[in-house]
């Protein structure tokens, strides 16, 4: 049985992990692109001000302490880490690599907590521009928000609370 297979029930644990090794599958495939895993460490508070100017195009006069706020609420984070990892496995080869992953990590992470990785995944998904599947692994390039991710953008800030 796949991890997918629970989607998108998931216990916080699960969850936690998935959401890790999904920023990873995508950070070890970036082509010099500037992301580094600098991203896995950004605080709630840095991934906001990283994700207003993206989200203020669907919601314009959104705070970066809204987007804040929803990535420290676990109801929140857990919602939008979810609605990446729904985004991750309709791309069947990147949802078997992170599957690989995680059985491979499965019961070692205790690390960082899901408020942090959910902002982390979010801006991962957002910049990510193309994926390309070679023997070697996966190869992603990224690039800054454009036309091509405001529909998800749009999606994930309906998911934040206020105005």
């Amino acid at each position: 049985m796949s991890i997918w297979d629970k989607y998108p029930n998931y216990d916080p644990d699960e969850l936690r992990t998935l959401t890790a090794v999904a920023a990873e599958t995508m950070l070890d495939g970036a082509e010099g692109e500037g992301i580094t895993t600098t991203v896995l460490r950004l605080s709630p508070k840095s991934a906001a001000a990283e994700l207003q100017p993206l989200f203020n195009e669907q919601r314009p006069g959104i705070k970066p302490e809204q987007i804040q706020a929803a990535l420290e609420d676990p109801e929140q984070s857990r919602n939008m880490a979810l609605a990446v990892l729904g985004e991750i496995r309709r791309i069947p080869p990147l949802a078997e690599r992170v599957a690989e992953a995680y059985e491979a990590r499965k019961g070692e992470m205790a690390g960082p907590a899901l408020v942090l990785l959910a902002g982390a995944v979010v801006i991962l998904a957002i910049k990510a521009k193309s994926f390309s599947f070679t023997k070697e692994g996966i190869k992603m390039s990224f690039f800054e928000a454009k036309d091509q991710v405001k529909s998800f953008v749009g999606g994930l800030a309906r998911l934040i609370p206020g105005k």
